[in-house]
């Protein structure tokens, strides 16, 4: 990955040079009115707008203004920093005094020590931390007490008229900003509104308050006194930060995204659901300049660790409820069965399936129409409980090869951030499949995965089925019948019949149809079985595309089909197989041999030892019970005696197969189960 794009925090802008939003200009109109009011008795200004509209921001850009010729101080008070057990008033003149000193200008000396007395007599001493307590238990129950605060008082009027008349001799007013005063507690913010109101009447001093007039109006209200009528008594002034436009706010949405996406290497991003998905399911939810700096430092851990597997579209869409609306997207993971479980032939409702649903549309409430949108655009399985719409199972490999969240392994993955083992299988099955053309590229990929992998890997194949091309069909299908062997036996179900010759023939079926007549077929057909290193899945190879129940199925011409079967049962009669070693059904066609020669059958000499292996664990199955009333499935393996009898020439002749086998593996599984056989054992079959 290259050197990462630094996507830019939740900071306000300084200057109008990174004014994206064009509001640099009616700042300055305002800073320009204000130069203009009579602030001589004191001016409280207020810059309204709702929370992460931008009002710091738009603050800033007038401070460029009041920073040009004859220049308007500008000192800031941050109430955060100074709210709770600390005595605002005195903490407010000291911070004042303190930011007018730092101009560094003689002028400003007399206001700030002026300020800072008249702020220590207005603060009564007891009500500071830790030294509050000592002066109530030494001072207070005294006549010294008495005596103090009466000359706090016279002190209190002589040290105002000393601000006053220093403040009054200044050529330019001083601006006080206090932000983000909506971010306060209700009793926080009733006292910066007290503080204003008792030093509202300075001289030339122009307080810019910044706040969300819902929340202040809210806090300024108390017994039956509207806080509206409060503030109008005490802003002279007051200016509503613009609205962003939608449009703006899209592209402000737009250009974040994409200096995240840039981020991504092999990011799966479908341009064609993405408008529907932003304008339904995003674009409501994103309600300001704030929200779209949130949106975009949010997403992008997630796009990083799931931009490759995951669509983007659907991870933005989850994102963004996620963020802006928690408590739905916790209605979600609750209800991710309900809304990926699709719909069998003869499958019912689901009634706890359609609570989950019910349940989360209760959560959005207002914005129900957000959850059905995206319910309709990402878990389409779910509109049967919201538009009674029906997807079938074969949605699911649709969903899956488009690595949409709609497949819950894919949802799973979003939500755990761990691969399910289906979802390991079908990603190694995509890079095989881009591979299929090349058949050294694909048999070496085959050929680096856990043996034990590998019949899940290739099932996973058939989710292409439709992207096959024709020049894959011949490479694909040799390297997939040579790998029937290297997958291992593994323990089944009951009704779990797909065996590794089945997985693969399923897939190979599928490439032989992308071939549009039988003459392609016959002669690709021909190529693959010329080229399939064992008798055994030369044999499935036939039995699939050629010797089919149904003739009107079959793939390939009779001809064809007679052709290659006579010319593999000479083969295998005429001598020992290529690979003995990898053969996984010969069995069946040593017996397909005698079946053709019936009385001129002779049977094959089976010289190596590992072509005697093959035989009998050819004719090895397990036999399946399960009890009722149990989940407990008893297994018995079983050999198929009588056609091993058959092909091994008699009893006498498998017996010497049988020790011979002994001598080369010992007291196997295998060869304790065949002389079970020779000694008279036959399964109970009851």
């Amino acid at each position: 990955m290259t050197n990462p794009t630094k996507v830019s925090v939740d900071n306000p802008i300084t200057s109008s040079a990174q004014d994206t939003l064009g509001r640099a200009v009616v700042a300055h109109d305002f800073a320009n009115v204000v130069r203009e009011l009579d602030a001589s008795q004191g001016i409280v200004i207020g810059v309204l707008g709702a929370w992460g509209h931008g009002k710091t921001s738009f603050v800033n850009l007038m401070r460029e203004k009041f920073s040009v010729t004859p220049e308007l101080p500008v000192v800031e008070f941050n109430p955060w920093v100074f709210s709770g057990d600390q005595q605002l008033t005195e903490v407010f003149f000291r911070e004042v005094a303190a930011e007018l000193r730092l101009k560094d200008e003689s002028r400003f000396e007399a206001i700030a020590a002026g300020l800072e007395k008249y702020g220590d007599v207005l603060s009564p001493l007891a009500l500071v931390p830790w030294f509050g307590s000592w002066f109530d238990r030494t001072f207070r129950a005294t006549k010294a007490a008495t005596n103090w605060w009466s000359e706090r008082k016279k002190g209190s009027r002589s040290f105002k008229e000393q601000v006053v008349d220093a403040l009054a001799g200044l050529d330019q007013p001083i601006v006080v900003v206090i932000d983000d005063i909506d971010r306060l507690t209700t009793a926080e913010i009733r006292d910066i509104f007290k503080l204003v109101r008792l030093t509202a009447n300075f001289p030339n001093v122009i307080y810019v308050l910044a706040f969300d007039r819902h929340r202040v109006e809210q806090a300024l209200t108390e017994d039956g006194i509207s806080g509206r009528a409060y503030l109008e008594k005490i802003l002279q002034l007051s200016f509503d930060v613009p609205m962003v436009a939608a449009e703006m706010l899209r592209a402000q949405v737009f250009e974040r995204l994409d200096l995240v996406l840039g981020d991504v290497d092999d990011l799966r991003f479908d341009t064609t659901i993405w408008p529907d998905v932003y304008i339904e399911i995003i674009d409501p939810l994103v309600r300001s300049l704030r929200d779209v700096t949130r949106f975009a430092l949010s997403v992008k851990p997630t796009l990083r660790a799931l931009g490759s597997q995951i669509e983007t579209v659907d991870l933005l869409a989850l994102e963004a409820l996620r963020v802006f609306r928690p408590e739905v997207f916790a209605a979600v993971h609750s209800a991710r069965m309900a809304l990926t479980e699709t719909q069998s032939a003869y499958g019912g409702e689901n009634p706890h399936h359609r609570s989950e649903v019910e349940n989360l549309l209760k959560v959005a409430a207002q914005d129900s129409d957000i959850v059905r949108a995206l319910i309709a655009r990402l878990f389409p399985a779910g509109r049967r409980y919201t538009e009674n719409t029906r997807y079938g199972s074969d949605w699911a490999s649709t969903w899956k090869r488009d690595h949409r969240v709609a497949h819950v392994g894919y949802l799973e993955l979003y939500f755990g951030r761990t691969l399910p083992a289906e979802l390991t299988a079908f990603q190694r099955a995509e890079t095989a499949f881009a591979r299929l053309g090349d058949a050294t590229a694909l048999a070496e990929y085959l050929d680096s995965l856990p043996r034990g992998d590998l019949e899940s890997v290739v099932s996973e194949l058939e989710v292409y089925q439709n992207e096959y091309v024709q020049e894959s069909v011949t490479p694909a299908c040799i390297v997939l019948l040579n790998r029937i062997p290297d997958m291992p036996e593994r323990k089944r179900g009951m009704f779990d019949l797909m065996s590794p010759d089945i997985v693969v023939t399923r897939v190979v079926i599928r490439l032989l149809r992308r071939l549009d007549n039988e003459q392609a077929r016959d002669d690709a057909v021909r190529r693959i079985f010329a080229e399939v290193d064992t008798f055994s899945s030369r044999e499935v190879l036939i039995r699939s595309v050629g010797r089919v129940k149904d003739v009107g199925n079959a793939l390939i011409s009779s001809i064809c089909a007679d052709e290659l079967e006579s010319a593999l049962l000479d083969q295998a009669a005429a001598g020992p197989s290529p690979a003995p070693g990898r053969e996984w059904n010969l069995l069946r066609v040593y017996w397909l041999i005698a079946e053709r020669n019936g009385e001129s059958y002779v049977a094959p000499r089976l010289a190596d030892i590992a072509e005697v292996r093959s035989l009998l664990l050819s004719s090895r199955s397990v036999a399946r019970a399960q009890s009722d009333g149990s989940r407990h499935v008893r297994e018995e393996p079983r050999l198929a005696w009588e056609s091993l009898t058959q092909v091994a020439g008699g009893v006498e002749k498998l017996e010497t197969l049988v020790h011979r086998l002994r001598e080369a593996d010992g007291e196997s599984e295998l060869v304790q189960l065949a002389e079970r056989y020779l000694s008279g054992w036959r399964p109970d079959n009851s």
